[in-house]
């Protein structure tokens, strides 16, 4: 690997703020034995799922993707939630999966007439602010993961969502949701490692001095950043780090930064009490003045207008 490429853990930090600032929050929304003949319909949501053939193999497809096979103990992840299936084998009658998770909760699972053919858990990950980041742009409608059992990280994640729910006998819970955001971050991070010329933030994490330059907008919005200063600390010519930020972000290091800035003001505005001039002084804005006139030209309305309206009033 190239000096101007990363093999630690450290976009992790870059993963992580953008989870929190994005309040981006996972859980388990179907899991049980199976008798052949199955299917499940899922309805596009926009967020991403995933499915974890835990026993048997599966298939999955959709209108924007070829069919999947998915072999036992595989992960299949649909980034960008679009609508699809999930059966024993393509051509199956096919129930919503609402319904199927339902029937699971109330003790009644359905497709048990037969001998059990496969163990299934499905996740979804659902961000909890309107607010999008360009992570989710970069990743395709599809990511195979072969044989999680074998990537010790992954697979102990795995069995603690499932041993968390045998115990508790829910597939919901403050522990099982979050080792499911958990699992999303690792898998995130192995599809970034193997996938070091992908696109977006994870062909920008996979390069050591743009991961460097996306650490130091995360870890220090406020700070008066320009194309110099950025470029000095990772060792760039400004034009040089403009021309490569843009190729893997698809926007220059100066509009992440201020996009990034109205991300978490809009987290705090939400989530906090702070008062908007601390916010403002916290996030890189001049006055309270001028973040309420961006925050408005961004979400439509002011931070009080925001504020009043999760109030109620």
């Amino acid at each position: 690997m190239g000096t101007d490429r990363i093999n630690d853990d450290a976009d992790f930090n870059v993963l992580g703020d953008v989870m929190t600032t994005l309040r981006i929050r996972g859980s388990v929304f179907f899991h049980s034995e199976l008798a052949a003949p199955w299917g499940m319909s899922i309805s596009a949501d926009h967020v991403p799922r995933f499915h974890i053939a835990l026993h048997g193999r599966c298939y999955v497809g959709a209108d924007n993707m070829e069919t999947v096979t998915v072999d036992e103990m595989d992960v299949l992840m649909l980034p960008q939630g679009c609508e699809h299936w999930v059966a024993d084998t393509p051509g199956r009658d096919l129930v919503p999966s609402a319904i199927a998770g339902d029937a699971c909760e109330l003790g009644n699972p359905l497709f048990q007439k037969g001998d059990i053919t496969n163990r299934l858990m499905c996740g979804i990950l659902e961000l909890g602010d309107s607010a999008s980041h360009p992570i989710f742009e970069a990743l395709p409608p599809s990511i195979h993961f072969p044989h999680v059992n074998e990537i010790e990280t992954l697979w102990n994640t795995v069995q603690l969502i499932e041993t968390e729910m045998m115990r508790s006998g829910r597939r919901t819970g403050p522990i099982i949701d979050r080792l499911t955001e958990v699992l999303f971050l690792q898998l995130l991070e192995h599809h970034i490692h193997a996938n070091p010329e992908g696109l977006g933030l994870v062909a920008a994490l996979g390069d050591r001095r743009l991961h460097l330059a996306l650490s130091l907008i995360h870890q220090n919005p406020a700070h008066d950043w320009d194309l110099d200063s950025l470029g000095k600390q990772v060792g760039m010519s400004r034009a040089t780090l403009n021309r490569r930020f843009q190729e893997a972000m698809g926007l220059s290091p100066i509009a992440y930064l201020g996009n990034w800035r109205l991300l978490k003001a809009n987290h705090w505005v939400k989530h906090s009490n702070m008062r908007l001039d601390l916010i403002a002084d916290a996030v890189g804005f001049a006055s309270a003045r001028t973040l309420s006139r961006a925050f408005k030209r961004e979400f439509g309305r002011t931070p009080s207008e925001m504020r009043r309206s999760q109030a109620g009033t």
